[in-house]
């Protein structure tokens, strides 16, 4: 499996089309620098071997960002594989060219190759870092032909070059790794950041112990939809529930017994109405219901259906069994109640009325 964190590929995945650029850029240098030296075909042969490079590289981010929208991280392994076989691919191409510089070029154009082929190197540093071991591998697949080919020539500045290639090789591996460390640090920084807005939009918006909307965005939400289907003519109803004598739940059996029921009520509630409701704890034990398109005779039905739901429910806390029954008040969008104050005023005034005449009960 891949260990690669997914936003370290989405940069490699941004970085390389620009890189690809360069390359090619640096390709048509090269040809039109060595055109009088190295023979036409060989070069075009060459050429044409850079821009099979850069299709193929493109192909390579495609395939990584389909893999990473389908989190298939066993292909996304064998994209990082194909990834490392392509900067061999292109590290050899780099090679024969440099090789071809020496066959066929005056001295000292090798050291024109060699600086292009640093400035690659270089350059590769910001676009390859994100897959360290990639990179590393491109690294030391494109210097070290570099200094065997200077040996070759041996000559004093050549050997010059090989004890500056010698520092340039671990400064440019520990800026890799800074870099790499300074991406990572940063992505680990937006991922704490956006744990912490998650973390406070929640704390915003849900009840930390039924983990169900709150009452200040229930009202929040509910309003721009009553606003919505009052004048689009759609059908909005409210149910207010009350748990009755709660208080005795929480006095016989302790308040952790009563957290329990609560739980346990939103998670019966939850079963029987759909999705789309919006389902949140006004008070300590009273919640209401936003039912979306559904008519106050369709709200009856549900609320019927809830109360008769838990009346028939035992709930067992450890080993005790513990019997609740709700009372329920209903109002639905109307001429006279056009916003959610009045729908939560009028269920209120109807959930007191089921109190009052026993309980356990819905009045609309």
């Amino acid at each position: 499996m891949s260990t690669t964190h997914p936003k370290l590929i989405r940069i490699l995945i941004d970085q390389t089309p620009r890189a690809m650029v360069a390359m090619l850029i640096v390709t048509a240098t090269y040809f039109l620098i060595f055109i009088k030296y190295i023979p036409a075909i060989d070069l075009v042969a060459w050429s044409f071997l850079q821009i099979i490079l850069a299709a193929l590289r493109m192909h390579n981010i495609k395939s990584f960002e389909k893999n990473l929208s389908l989190e298939d991280e066993k292909n996304i392994e064998k994209d990082e594989c194909f990834f490392i076989i392509l900067n061999l691919f292109q590290a050899s191409t780099w090679t024969i060219s440099s090789i071809l510089v020496t066959i066929y070029a005056p001295e000292p154009y090798e050291l024109v190759s060699l600086l292009m082929i640093i400035g690659i190197i270089t350059a590769a540093t910001l676009s390859m870092s994100s897959l360290h071991k990639a990179y590393l591998t491109f690294f030391f697949a494109m210097i070290i032909p570099q200094i065997i080919i200077l040996l070759y020539h041996g000559k004093h500045q050549h050997l010059a070059l090989i004890a500056l290639i010698l520092i340039y090789i671990p400064a440019t591996i520990l800026l890799s790794k800074s870099i790499l460390y300074s991406r990572i640090s940063s992505i680990k920084a937006h991922d704490e950041l956006e744990q912490n807005t998650e973390k406070f939009r929640k704390l915003s918006t849900i009840d930390n112990l039924t983990d169900i909307y709150n009452r200040r965005y229930f009202f929040e939400i509910s309003q721009d939809i009553i606003l919505s289907s009052y004048m689009e003519r759609k059908k909005v109803s409210l149910l207010m529930i009350d748990i009755d004598h709660f208080k005795k739940v929480n006095d016989n059996y302790g308040h952790h017994a009563g957290d329990f029921i609560l739980m346990s009520l939103v998670k019966e509630i939850e079963a029987i109405i759909r999705k789309e409701d919006i389902f949140a704890r006004i008070g300590g034990e009273e919640f209401a219901i936003l039912l979306n398109h559904t008519s106050l005779y369709d709200a009856k039905s549900i609320a019927e259906k809830i109360r008769i739901s838990i009346e028939n429910e035992i709930f067992y806390y450890n080993t005790t069994q513990i019997k609740i029954t709700l009372s329920i008040g209903l109002s639905n969008l109307n001429e006279e109640n056009t916003l959610i104050d009045h729908l939560y005023k009028k269920a209120d005034q109807q959930l007191y009325i089921a109190k009052k005449n026993g309980r356990n009960r819905v009045c609309y």
